[in-house]
């Protein structure tokens, strides 16, 4: 005799493992396919594509517009350094006659060109530059105590019983005074004898101010800087010297810093005729740090000195 509960409980089971087998394949109808997917996910990158196809078409327009801008600016900027290149020999002429001035580079690699360029414009404005100086920096940082002596020695310097920090100082104020005041009696000669320095020009001519330039790029020129640089230009400025250090546009930030935070007189641009007129302009005694950017003043002198009238 079957059992009446037996029956109907097995009936319900059936029942519901009969609802989940539809909802399940309910559930497996909805789902999207596997070409479904691929459909839906190349519709999604064809989409992508398009809208990136439209920002690089809106991203090279505005790049061509930019290069016409650039392009029409850089023409505007070479006529106006034409027409102040032909300008500057009237706006410097004589602002510096009578004058003596040096060279001196930290570098004898220092490019011919610009010193050539400086050296023309500075006689247009009436002054001389009977000599060079082309420091080796390298050579000195490397001298040791013996060195130092023997160059001491040759400039005429007491060694004996003196401290190196000393003897250094007075070596340095003895190059100074050979500087300024000439030198009749051929006391570069322990300096190059030593590789510390390369001399060309006439020596003996006193002079009362120096263009230092200094190289674009430099590794290590800190550690030259405090060690051979700074206290040579300490020794000049004692003597009265008038000092501007030079560079060109393309020089590191950083190394003309080094002379800007010591308050020397710096014309970061001096490869271009704004950077020649404030050259002359600093030699004139209107010192300032000038340039185009970074931690420049200002990239000219003041209008007023540029039109001030020159003697006859």
């Amino acid at each position: 005799m079957v059992d009446v509960r037996l029956y109907i409980g097995t009936l319900i089971a059936v029942l519901i493992f009969f609802g989940l087998g539809i909802l399940v394949g309910l559930g497996i109808a909805r789902e999207p396919t596997a070409e479904q997917l691929y459909r839906r996910i190349e519709r999604q990158l064809q989409r992508y594509r398009e809208e990136t196809a439209k920002e690089l078409i809106k991203r090279d327009e505005r790049i061509r517009r930019l290069e016409a801008e650039l392009s029409l600016m850089n023409q505007r900027v070479q006529s106006n350094e034409q027409f102040l290149n032909r300008m500057l020999p009237s706006l410097v002429h004589q602002r510096l006659r009578f004058r003596n001035i040096a060279f001196l580079a930290d570098t004898p690699e220092m490019r011919r060109e610009l010193t050539e360029q400086v050296r023309s414009l500075l006689q247009k404005a009436g002054a001389q530059v009977p000599f060079s100086v082309f420091l080796l920096p390298d050579a000195i940082v490397a001298a040791d105590e013996a060195t130092w002596q023997k160059v001491a020695a040759g400039l005429g310097l007491v060694t004996d019983e003196v401290e190196a920090d000393t003897l250094q100082a007075g070596v340095w104020r003895r190059v100074a005074m050979l500087l300024r005041y000439g030198d009749a009696q051929n006391s570069w000669r322990p300096l190059e004898q030593a590789g510390w320095v390369r001399v060309q020009g006439s020596t003996q001519t006193p002079v009362g101010s120096v263009v230092f330039f200094v190289a674009a790029k430099e590794t290590g020129k800190e550690e030259r800087f405090q060690k051979v640089e700074a206290p040579l230009l300490k020794a000049m400025r004692s003597m009265g010297m008038r000092v501007v250090v030079v560079s060109t546009t393309d020089a590191d930030p950083k190394i003309i810093g080094l002379y800007q935070t010591n308050h020397w007189s710096t014309v970061s641009h001096v490869d271009t005729p704004l950077g020649l007129l404030s050259l002359v302009a600093s030699l004139q005694g209107h010192a300032d740090h000038y340039g185009l950017w970074g931690s420049a003043h200002r990239p000219f002198p003041d209008i007023e000195w540029v039109f001030q009238p020159t003697p006859p």
